[in-house]
């Protein structure tokens, strides 16, 4: 029944909706230059995190290299250089003393600022995209074919693993308790997870194409998902009702993050543009869009202050952007 209403709301809400290689809107959004250029990456950047008092930024990619950036100067505090294949996720730990980068098979930890390994986990799937701390630092979690992966922090000893009838999980997110995780996956659902069970939740029959990218409002009231049928989706995490939507990127919606104050949805997708959404206000443009990338919008992650918003593309750069 809650699939059968999502979709009939969902067709509601995209009566007129951007499918791939649709023309964008013909009304423009106002755009500004990036605040900073980011450049040391020899490949595109895929993921990328900022540090809870931030500080720091991390970036990683296609080069197999993690990059921790001084925000204020601008310039490489350190490089982690332990992966040996793409790295698809990387993120900070809550109190900030630690980053966790997923790639070939294993996630591994590093301290701040140090750049030291840590600590090491074999992964629980061979294919794997996404990795997250929980908010207060107890596990981490990661994405892989089919599942979910969730280990004790230190310890990184194995919690479980969370199996669905699903493709690849690409992207996921952790609610503010701890308590939730919210997988998107190649299939186009979005899954959402008990983590003290392992039982899901609900599954959503979210897009048409896969789900490249989900994230999760700070007050835990609200999800997003971005998927490769070019739209970005609002979602109500209380009963999975679909809330907005947008027809955001031609060829692909690949990134997706909410700011603190839950005001702004931000997208980045495959026509190089950064795009700035109401959260829960309909519209067929964006508040701002950033077009300083010369490909592919990757990963997207807003500053705790909500300030600024930082970009990674497949045209080897970080960009630092002022949100409004």
């Amino acid at each position: 029944m809650f699939n059968v209403l999502a979709y009939i709301f969902s067709a509601a809400l995209w009566a007129a909706p951007a499918a791939p290689g649709a023309a964008a809107p013909a009304a423009k959004a106002p755009t500004e230059p990036p605040l900073k250029t980011l450049s040391w990456h020899s490949a595109g950047v895929e993921t990328l995190a900022v540090s809870p008092d931030g500080q720091y930024l991390a970036s990683a990619g296609l080069d197999t290299n993690v990059a921790l950036w001084n925000v204020k100067t601008g310039r490489i505090k350190k490089t982690m250089g332990g992966h040996t294949e793409t790295v698809w996720g990387v993120d900070f730990s809550p109190e900030g003393d630690y980053i966790a980068s997923l790639g070939n098979q294993t996630i591994e930890i590093w301290k701040v600022p140090s750049g030291l390994l840590a600590n090491s986990i074999q992964g629980q799937s061979y294919s794997m995209y996404g990795v997250k701390f929980s908010p207060n630092g107890d596990y981490i979690a990661s994405g892989g074919l089919n599942s979910v992966g969730v280990w004790s922090f230190p310890g990184t000893d194995s919690i479980h693993t969370m199996k669905a009838q699903v493709e690849n999980v690409y992207s996921i997110a952790v609610g503010p308790n701890g308590n939730t995780i919210l997988a998107g996956n190649g299939d186009g659902s979005v899954t959402l997870w008990n983590v003290p069970d392992a039982k899901m939740i609900r599954s959503i029959k979210a897009h048409k194409e896969p789900v490249r990218c989900v994230a999760i409002s700070y007050d835990g009231a609200y999800a997003a998902s971005a998927s490769m049928d070019g739209t970005v989706k609002v979602w109500r995490l209380s009963d999975g009702m679909l809330v907005n939507g947008f027809g955001a990127h031609r060829g692909g919606a690949r990134a997706v993050a909410i700011s603190p104050d839950g005001k702004y949805v931000a997208s980045g997708g495959m026509d190089n543009a950064v795009k700035l959404w109401p959260l829960l206000t309909r519209t067929k443009v964006p508040v701002k869009q950033f077009t300083d990338h010369t490909d592919s919008v990757e990963a997207l992650a807003f500053f705790p202050d909500g300030k600024t918003l930082a970009s990674g593309s497949k045209d080897k750069t970080v960009k630092l952007w002022k949100v409004p």
